[in-house]
């Protein structure tokens, strides 16, 4: 059986609960934290709660053996 190279492609929206001094803070160690955590999984410290998420694929390739 052929195999297939398929997009998957996610939005989400999740809240966080962070640490910080004021608003700012909080906002810029949010982004850190999905920047480096690519959004979906989360450590349970920071209580993730996952208000929304969209997908959808697309792409895809047959993918072809080199032997």
């Amino acid at each position: 059986m052929p195999k297939y190279r398929v997009a998957v492609c996610l939005e989400e929206g999740v809240v966080l609960v962070v640490d910080a001094a004021n608003a700012a803070d909080a906002e810029a160690e949010a982004f850190r934290l999905a920047d480096d955590m690519g959004g979906t999984d989360y450590p349970k410290q920071y209580r993730p709660k996952h208000v929304h998420r969209e997908f959808w694929t697309q792409d895809a390739t047959q993918e072809v053996d080199d032997e």
